[in-house]
């Protein structure tokens, strides 16, 4: 025997090694992606439980045969009903199911008593199930150490190894509120015990057959001596039972349909699932005839596989074997503890917490997360008690086969969920109950009166003092099994259409308070969104959120919470106190965040009342005007602090005239907006807003940095904020002044980027070595993907302000898009990608090159993060629209990301460049065309973006002009201004290359005195100059001297106000950075048409 400390600490270890791989699990699920199918097909061997371990055993010296029955069942299931598990998995991953009464009562009307039955018939055949894997370590225990499972409580090693497990349970399977969340540590573990119990049978296998043995045909013909065993009818009923227990069994629910994270997943486990199935039963016929040969009927045919090498000495083997016992022992109690404790919370405990339930209060999460503990808890003290009570019986294969039975009563249910969710909900709530009746006296009423619980003088209840004891199991499955369906067919052609669910009338407000109780606030506001809390909620809103909540509470409790919200049920006295307490605190923390929003807030603040008496400041506001602490006290009148700032000279006027007016001003109550310098130089913007009943609060804001930043910006600024406070409100001036801010500043960037492109073109004219243009070439790539970038920044701001505008035309799509791909199909093929497009002889109506903009958004996503694959451009019909749309095989953009990829500077931590506004410009140019944005994406499969554009008929195409070829620019002499030194050099470079004799000049002045000796035949004029001056203000001074010779403006500011006064003055326009074809074919044209007048 093996010592009690030695086997207790091999099997501490054990669990402390499932810990660890729990947890690594839970903190490293990215690096077992790849193998993740192998280890969900793994866990499903949670299925081989102690009963398999031990138990099957027994039943090969029973009938003889090398594979277990419910073994036969599970691998048919597999081989046959996989598509059915696949839409199992479908419709429970659709309904937000947790668990088996879940999925059944959320198809059925989420009625809470169904789900409550459910339960029930859930628990009574479980706790056996789980008392069967205690009693199994007990008896092993024993066998190992004191040859006895007969002991006091105290000394059960059940009872520790359930109060480990409770607490595995408990750390691994409650720590979120939402059960439906995969829990890949918990999974990951039950791969590795699988692994474990796999390969102690395998060993003690081996030895059975060539180490107590000659080999396998030396055995066989050694066991042909023993009794004849075949199969009888209680063998074909657990065929039938083991392929049911792959969905009634809760935990094999669980983790075969809930943690099942994709459909291939079940395409792995479909045949490496019964292949495991077959290499663990292969040694359960060797070790049946070898414990039959070696003990006769001396020991239980349970403990074979431990007494065999125990017989021998082999105590190394015999606790590898104890080992895999527990092993499987504890996968299923810890699976079946977490999954009966979230039916026992959500549909035993929790209906009765919630039908007094208010929408607004605390969190509920942890009090779902203690009835989850106090249901782990009940579970195992039942199991535990049980197999006290079973302590006698020494076969623990009957106590498998009993809970099989009971949870089988399921099977019609759950197939009715999946295929027939139109059968009435009362319809399956009496199959069940009369199917667990007829199960309890078939079944259930033999085995009490077996051992003795039943009186003698009540025995005549059974059903074997009947029919007799022969065939019980087969006839108790089939009978239980005919009354089910035999009871829902009969109630559902009774009532045969299931009732419309109600209206549920709620507000959108008290919605979501009352899902904020049990969900994440960004859960519940990303299905809130911007409906007015004062609304009711849609049916879709209700509907989704009840889905959300079924993961936490279960689908029928959801229910149940919702309408106990809608009905606004009175609450009690006590009650009311304890909100009005609730709301008090609510009160005090409200003020105390108010004031430390204000103190820490960088404008400051001042608040008067009626009589201009200061009642509520900041810091902020004290430091400002330097107030000394003695002036600022509640209560002071607003004159004493008028006269200290005129003593200051913080006042442009100090005389009692100007301090009079102030005072008569604030007394008016009208709204006012100012700034005003102060002798240090600080620029103070000044809010009052007057409050309801008189009184005033204004804002005092630093606007320093911002008004020397840029005087042209400040005026402009300033005129849009008097007319959006008129116009529009708070928030949109701020994002208007943003805007423009971008935009100028984006604007001064452009200066030197526009320089540079100049200079490189420049000098890629002068080279004539490969490798130097080469280079060259490499730096003006560079340049361009720093203009793309603030490209984006001047479109954005562009379209946020209401600067650009569509020409839309009616154009065929067909060029359009064969330059669209040629464009990108290189660039697709330099990081291995093929880029396919479709052709189309569409007509469409829209701006050809704005809807350009938008589809080289879409395809260069595609070409930056599609790793490897196919990018596909192309059409299809949608109504009166046409959809173009790009297609990529990527790695796809999950559900919570897809709304937020439209918003500004958002990227997914993807890799790659840019700022993350490509998609931001593509919504609003969307938006400006009228046009409707499509997405879809499946994680790991690929997205496609697309584009509905109103179709157009033939006639209404209208004719465009083939593009004519850039004639070279003829010699010529050309005035170039520029207040920007870089850029001038730039082009007096450029143009010299072209053979362009260059005046360069940086003002109205310098330009005079360059054409007062040469006259140019063509001017060049930056807009911006410095001095608030403009290149049309030099064009129209030099114009009284020169005539009218060509001008083209150069400027970064893409206005239409700026296009129309440029159209107006009889000038040409370009903008930075400049792009030298456009300005070589622009000087081209117009030289020679000056030279033809």
């Amino acid at each position: 025997m093996l010592s009690p400390v030695t086997v207790a600490l091999a099997g501490l270890a054990w669990l402390a090694v499932l810990f660890g791989v729990a947890l690594f699990g839970e903190r490293r699920t990215d690096r077992l992606e790849r193998v993740w199918p192998v280890v969900y097909a793994l866990s499903l061997a949670v299925y081989c439980t102690a009963w398999t371990f031990y138990g099957t055993v027994t039943q090969a010296a029973r009938w003889g045969a090398w594979l277990p029955p419910t073994f036969l069942g599970t691998i048919a299931l597999f081989a046959f009903g996989t598509p059915f598990l696949a839409r199992l998995a479908e419709v429970a991953r659709a309904q937000n199911s947790a668990s088996l009464a879940d999925l059944i009562a959320s198809r059925f009307g989420k009625d809470a008593k169904l789900a409550a039955t459910i339960t029930a018939v859930a628990v009574l055949g479980m706790v056996p199930y789980v008392a069967l894997q205690l009693k199994a370590v007990a008896m092993s225990y024993a066998t190992l150490v004191h040859g006895t499972d007969e002991v006091p409580a105290w000394q059960d090693a059940a009872l520790y190894v359930a109060v480990v497990m409770a607490v595995f349970a408990m750390l691994f399977g409650t720590r979120r509120a939402a059960a439906t969340e995969h829990n890949r540590g918990l999974v990951l573990a039950m791969g590795v015990e699988s692994l474990l119990k796999l390969g102690a049978v395998v060993a003690v296998g081996a030895w059975a057959v060539w180490g107590a043995n000659d080999g396998y045909t030396a055995l066989a013909a050694r066991a042909a001596t023993l009794p004849p065993a075949k199969p009888d009818s209680a063998y074909y009923a657990l065929i039938g039972l083991g392929a049911l227990a792959m969905f009634t069994l809760p935990h094999q629910f669980h983790v075969g349909i809930v943690e099942l994270a994709r459909e291939r997943h079940l395409k792995t486990a479909r045949w490496l699932f019964p292949l495991y199935l077959v290499l663990i039963a292969l040694p359960v016929l060797p070790l049946a005839w070898a414990g039959q040969l070696a003990f006769g009927g001396r020991v239980a045919s349970d403990l074979y596989v431990l007494a065999l090498p125990l017989s021998q000495s082999h105590q190394g083997l015999a606790l590898l074997t104890f080992l895999g016992g527990v092993s499987a022992a504890t996968g299923m109690v810890i699976l079946s503890a977490i999954t009966l404790s979230i039916m026992i919370a959500n549909h035993w405990i929790l209906p009765g917490t919630l039908r007094g339930a208010s929408a607004r209060g605390p969190s509920l999460r942890p009090v779902v997360l203690a009835h989850r503990r106090l249901g782990i808890v009940l579970v195992l003290a039942l199991a535990w008690a049980y197999s006290r009570a079973i302590a006698g019986s020494d076969v623990l294969a009957d106590i498998g086969a009993l809970s099989f039975s009971a949870l089988a009563q399921l099977a019609p249910a759950v197939v009715a969920a999946v295929y027939r969710p139109d059968l009435p909900g009362r319809a399956v709530h009496a199959g069940i109950v009369a199917g667990a009746l007829a199960w309890i006296w078939l079944l259930l009423v033999p085995v009490a009166v077996q051992a003795g619980i039943v009186p003698d003088s009540l025995a005549w209840l059974s059903p074997d003092s009947w029919f007799g004891a022969d065939g019980r199991q087969a006839r108790g499955v089939l009978l239980s099994l005919a009354v089910n369906v035999g009871m829902i067919a009969l109630v559902a052609r009774a009532a045969p259409h299931a009732a419309q669910p109600q209206e549920m009338r709620i507000t959108v407000g008290t919605l979501a308070d009352l899902a904020a109780r049990f969900l994440p606030a960004a859960q519940v506001g990303a299905l809130v969104r911007e409906l007015p809390r004062g609304d009711l909620a849609p049916r879709a809103l209700v509907d989704a959120m009840e889905r959300e909540l079924a993961a936490v509470i279960g689908a029928a409790s959801a229910r149940v919470l919702v309408r106990a919200a809608r009905e606004g049920q009175g609450a009690p006295l006590d009650t009311v106190a304890e909100l009005v307490g609730e709301a008090s605190q609510a009160l005090r923390f409200n003020q105390r965040l108010l004031e430390a929003a204000l103190e820490n807030m960088s404008q400051g603040i001042s608040v008067v009342d009626k009589d201009l008496r200061l009642v509520a400041w900041n810091q902020r506001y004290a430091e400002l005007f330097a107030y000394p602490p003695a002036l600022l006290e509640v209560g002071v009148p607003v004159e004493a602090l008028v006269r200290h700032n005129a003593g200051t000279g913080l006042l442009d006027a100090a005389n009692e005239a100007a301090i009079d007016r102030r005072l008569a001003h604030m007394r008016a109550g009208t709204p006012y907006v100012t700034e005003r310098e102060f002798p240090n130089g600080q620029v103070i913007e000044i809010r009052g807003t007057p409050m309801p009943g008189g009184g005033f609060v204004a804002t005092f804001t630093d606007v320093t940095e911002f008004r020397r930043g840029a005087a042209v910006l400040e005026r402009r600024v300033a005129e849009r904020t008097a007319e959006l406070e008129q116009a529009k409100g708070e928030a949109e001036r701020a994002n208007r002044a943003k805007s423009r801010f971008l935009a100028a500043v984006s604007h001064d960037l452009l200066q030197p980027i526009n320089a540079a492109h100049l200079f490189t073109h420049a000098l890629s004219q002068s080279l004539r070595h490969a490798q130097y243009r080469e280079a060259v070439a490499n730096i003006d790539g560079a340049l361009g993907s720093a203009e793309g970038l603030l490209a984006g920044l001047l479109d954005i701001s562009r379209l946020d302000a209401g600067g650009m505008v569509a020409h839309v035309r009616t154009f065929r799509v067909d060029d359009w898009l064969a330059h669209l791909a040629a464009e990108f199909g290189v660039l697709a093929a330099e990081r291995g990608l093929r880029l396919d497009c479709v052709p189309s002889r569409a007509i469409v109506r829209s701006d050809p090159q704005l809807l350009r903009r938008v589809l080289q958004n879409f395809l260069s996503n595609a070409v930056r993060y599609t790793g490897s694959g196919r990018i596909l451009l192309g059409c299809r019909r949608h109504g009166d629209a046409l959809r173009i749309e790009v297609w990529d095989t990527g790695p796809g953009i999950a559900p919570e990301h897809q709304a937020l990829i439209f918003e500004e500077f958002r990227r997914l931590d993807r890799g790659g460049s840019g700022l993350g506004l490509g998609l931001a410009i593509a919504e609003r140019i969307a938006q400006l065309l009228g046009h409707r944005l499509v997405l879809r994406s499946r994680p790991g499969r690929g997205t496609m973006f697309g584009i509905e554009v109103p179709l157009a008929s033939e006639v209404d195409v209208e004719a465009v002009a083939p593009p004519q070829p850039a004639p070279r620019a003829p010699r010529s002499r050309a005035l170039v201004v520029d207040n920007d030194a870089a850029a001038l050099k730039g082009m007096q470079a450029l143009l010299a290359g072209w053979h362009v004799e260059v005046l360069a000049a940086r003002n109205l002045a310098e330009a005079e005195r360059s054409v007062a000796n040469a006259r140019p035949d063509i001017l060049l004029l930056d807009y911006h100059l410095d001095g608030g001056a403009t290149g049309l203000d030099v064009a129209r001074s030099l114009r009284a001297t020169l005539g009218t010779p060509p001008v083209v403006i150069i400027t970064a500011d893409h206005s239409e106000t700026l296009r129309g006064e440029i159209a107006d003055a009889g000038a040409h326009l370009l903008h930075k950075p400049l792009k030298p074809l456009a300005l070589k074919s622009l000087m081209a044209r117009l030289l020679a048409t000056r030279t033809q007048a």
